[in-house]
């Protein structure tokens, strides 16, 4: 939900009340008919019951992306600080979704946030966390003490734990993405690690800007509104 003002600019609606029901997927990340209220641009989430997912703002980039690119079928990839969205796009419709809570876990330990750094220690952590997933726990609670006792460096254990964890994130959902072209929306920073372990799988990785998909989905939440 978003309110429009004069110079175009878009800022977050705090009226929760005007929150409408999410939408059950898989549908369109756009409903039929969209509204405006009082200046405010309202869509309704996404959302599924097994596993129980939502998104939380990224269905205007949804929106954006299947305006933009129609015929892209696969898998998007959408990660922030706090949880990475995986949403499965097939004929202009969002098909199913996963969250996992990745920036959330990573920071109760780092503050330095995802992070990529050396390629090879990256790859042998995200082997590591893929061939042992059950094991990621265990090696975030070693990876603080090396850090807390100067083994290694805040940045050298945050790019290991995030290889841990998006490594348990791709064991987690391997028959989701396996054989799907994989496309990541988000800041170079918060993409970067993705890239550099989808791709260690061998996985056909594509990339979108999120501010420019956002601009299309609202673009054409706007023409609905307006149609």
């Amino acid at each position: 939900m978003v309110q429009l003002q004069r110079k175009g600019a878009l800022v977050s609606d705090p009226n929760k009340d005007k929150t409408p029901q999410p939408r059950a997927l898989p549908c369109t990340p756009l409903p039929d008919q969209v509204r405006v209220d009082g200046g405010q641009l309202i869509l309704p989430s996404l959302s599924q019951k097994h596993p129980p997912t939502q998104t939380t703002g990224e269905e205007f980039q949804l929106a954006g992306l299947v305006a933009t690119q129609p015929k892209f079928d696969g898998i998007l990839v959408l990660p922030s600080d706090e949880s990475t969205l995986w949403a499965h796009v097939s004929a202009e419709e969002i098909v199913s979704m996963r969250r996992f809570a990745t920036g959330r876990i990573l920071s109760a330990f780092f503050t330095t946030g995802l992070h990529h750094g050396d390629a090879d220690a990256f790859k042998d952590a995200l082997s590591d966390a893929m061939s042992k997933p059950e094991t990621i726990a265990l090696t975030l609670s070693a990876l603080d003490t090396q850090q807390s006792n100067g083994n290694l460096t805040p940045e050298e254990a945050a790019s290991r734990a995030t290889a841990a964890l998006i490594g348990a994130e791709l064991a987690a959902s391997r028959a989701y993405w396996l054989g799907q072209p994989v496309m990541l929306i988000g800041t170079p920073a918060l993409c970067a690690p993705y890239i550099a372990a989808l791709e260690a799988q061998f996985v056909p990785v594509l990339s979108a800007d999120k501010d420019k998909l956002f601009q299309a989905g609202v673009d054409a939440a706007l023409a609905k509104a307006t149609a």
